[in-house]
């Protein structure tokens, strides 16, 4: 149906990095949001939405990545492009979310909805933890430091959930 595709698409937004070199792309897991959201975009507007989304994120994140290949690439275009897909994702996943609530709502099942919608509240709380992280940062290191600890560990399991949602919306809202 087109969530197994979602469900690879967030495996490959974890960032395993060995000797600086992402194992699991971006990249590859929007075009895996993008051909899921394809299969799924005449089932909500909401899919539409996303899967339009996913398309200039393939094409940013591709950017991204030949950027960070290249040796003089700096900080001035990396941070504003990490930027853009920060928040080009979280509208994405919003979208997601909502499409995943509206169609287990018109189906009733109202657990399901309301579970979908509390995973993208989940998921948008990551983004000011970041900020606050690195803003403690620069004020007390040490306590950066565990907090970002915990942060990674709160990233990994709002993204393993995201996973489920995926996972549990495939079985769910087959038609």
């Amino acid at each position: 149906m087109g969530f197994y595709h979602l469900f690879w698409g967030f495996l490959f937004l974890f960032d395993f990095q060995i000797n600086g070199f992402d194992i699991l792309p971006d990249v590859i897991g929007y075009l895996l949001f993008y051909v899921g959201l394809a299969k799924l975009n005449r089932r909500s507007e909401h899919f539409r939405k996303a899967g339009n989304t996913a398309a200039v994120l393939l094409g940013v994140s591709a950017l991204a990545l030949v950027l960070s290949v290249l040796p003089r690439a700096s900080a001035a275009i990396g941070i504003p492009l990490d930027l853009v897909i920060l928040l080009l994702n979280l509208y994405m996943v919003f979208h997601i979310c909502q499409g995943i609530g509206a169609l287990a709502g018109r189906r009733g099942l109202y657990q399901f909805q309301s579970m979908a919608l509390q995973r993208w509240r989940w998921y948008l709380l990551l983004v000011p933890a970041m900020f606050v992280v690195l803003l403690i940062a620069a004020l007390l290191p040490a306590a950066a430091l565990i907090l970002g600890l915990v942060l990674i560990v709160a990233s990994f399991v709002i993204n393993v959930l995201m996973m489920l949602l995926m996972r549990e919306a495939e079985h769910h809202l087959r038609r």
